[in-house]
């Protein structure tokens, strides 16, 4: 797409080049384009609509911030849920810190997660099994490790490919589908126990 073109039609790697410039335009549209996404993702990883609408603006602040370093390769998706995706496992550590220092019992994500809709994949027979199947997903997710959970949440709630996956997460595309695979495997055994 050339440079002249309507911000809206632009690439993400444009877009960003742009922002960098100091083009403030161009990164409201990534925000617009990309945004809902990122809070998505980042409710589900964290359990709770307040931090992820927290996080999700910290992860904007940030692509705003390292824009001028950005090297277009045309994986934007990656690099920004790299960075939402550091923020929530620092959040998910915070919280561990503070629960254990407080000996406060931690918060009750599945919640949150049963209010989310079931990975796309699944195809319930009638409403009451989509909402069992979503208060099981919510109580399993809840009890992955953080990485495992963030790999599970961009794969399946972000349809992205193990290579994307490895780049967002910062490990390489082995250790990120090993990351998959036991993290499948262990929502499988925890849906199979926690099924009413």
């Amino acid at each position: 797409m050339e440079p002249s073109a309507p911000l809206h039609e632009r690439g993400d790697d444009a877009l960003v080049e742009a922002a960098g410039r100091g083009d403030r335009e161009a990164l409201r549209v990534l925000v617009e384009r990309w945004g809902p996404r990122v809070l998505a993702f980042l409710q589900r990883a964290l359990a709770s609509s307040r931090d992820a609408e927290d996080l999700a603006q910290e992860t904007f602040l940030r692509v705003h911030r390292a824009a001028p370093r950005y090297r277009a390769q045309g994986r934007f998706p990656a690099w920004l849920f790299r960075i939402a995706g550091n923020l929530a496992r620092q959040e998910l550590r915070r919280r561990k810190v503070v629960s254990l220092l407080l000996g406060e019992p931690s918060s009750r994500p599945e919640e949150i997660f049963a209010s989310l809709p079931a990975p796309p994949s699944f195809a319930p027979e009638s409403a009451l099994q989509a909402e069992e199947m979503r208060r099981a997903l919510a109580r399993a997710m809840s009890r992955l490790p953080a990485r495992q959970r963030l790999a599970v949440l961009l794969r399946y709630y972000e349809d992205m490919p193990v290579a994307d996956i490895a780049a967002a997460l910062g490990t390489s595309p082995h250790a990120a589908e090993s990351l998959l695979a036991r993290g499948t495997r262990t929502l499988r055994t925890l849906l199979r126990d926690l099924r009413p």
